[in-house]
């Protein structure tokens, strides 16, 4: 049966994150959400005989969060309505599990891309120190963020987003800075490299728009911030974890380096209906 889902399966919908715990990261902070009663999507799920078998949330943000561990929820035509109603224009997922989906909904589509990442998780021991390179960072709203903002959505440009309303990004912006979940660095010659804490919950975060300018790279930049981002995780007792493009050798080389492994491959899906 495929239907909604409530608080009252809470505790369903915990068992199954608990099983599929790096296959369903982006449902970690979703789940959450839904126990303090402030979740803004739509969460669907797929029982089976009792049991839970496939987790789909649509956000308000025009995305599908998707899960499933049994491929029996591909035939359920009351999936393929949601899909259809919610039209969302991204879907992500475990790579194996976003092939299923699009099996289901590829004859409704006009266009699609494709972005494959891996997931990476921190797994190391060691104490890592103050972070120091020879630029100024960048850790508290600065009174005009005009130039943080210019600066965010030229990066946002640079990885291939679409980015969201100007106001949206603005107030985004002033309270990530705020609760130091994004830092920047700055030269002489302006803001030169970025990187945020995307996602958290009680327990992990995640990292990502790690971003250095071309003629800044290979100063540890990147490094320095990638390290300043986890050590901030750590601090609070949260396991941090990262998402990496796959074809993105030199970065995945950067984060082993500094204690990371390679996880989960995901899947973006960019899509525009018929």
């Amino acid at each position: 049966m495929f239907g909604k889902l409530e608080k009252s399966d809470i505790q369903q919908i915990g068992a199954y994150l608990e099983s599929n715990f790096e296959e369903t990261l982006y449902f970690q902070k979703v789940y959450e959400e839904l126990k303090q009663d402030i979740l803004q999507g739509t969460f669907y799920g797929y029982i089976q005989q009792g049991d839970l078998v496939g987790l789909f949330y649509f956000s308000n943000k025009n995305s599908l969060t998707v899960h499933y561990s049994d491929s029996v929820v591909l035939g359920n035509l009351n999936l393929l309505k949601a899909i259809k109603h919610h039209k969302p224009k991204y879907i992500k997922g475990e790579v194996s599990v976003i092939e299923g989906i699009y099996r289901v909904i590829c004859r409704t589509l006009d266009s699609l891309h494709e972005d494959d990442s891996i997931l990476m998780r921190y797994d190391s021991n060691r104490k890592i120190e103050n972070v120091e390179i020879p630029f100024e960072w960048i850790s508290a709203a600065s009174g005009d963020v005009f130039q943080e903002l210019k600066f965010f959505i030229n990066v946002e440009t640079q990885f291939g987003r679409n980015v969201k309303s100007i106001n949206d990004i603005s107030k985004d912006l002033r309270e990530m800075l705020k609760q130091k979940k994004y830092y920047l660095v700055r030269s002489s010659q302006g803001l030169i490299g970025q990187g945020l804490i995307e996602e958290e919950t009680s327990t992990l975060g995640i990292i990502g728009g790690i971003y250095v300018d071309p003629l800044y790279r290979q100063k540890g930049i990147g490094e320095a911030i990638s390290l300043k981002l986890t050590r901030q995780l750590l601090e609070k007792e949260k396991k941090p974890y990262l998402f990496v493009m796959t074809n993105n050798k030199h970065a995945i080389h950067l984060y082993e380096k500094i204690g990371y492994k390679v996880s989960t491959p995901y899947r973006i899906l960019t899509v525009r209906y018929q």
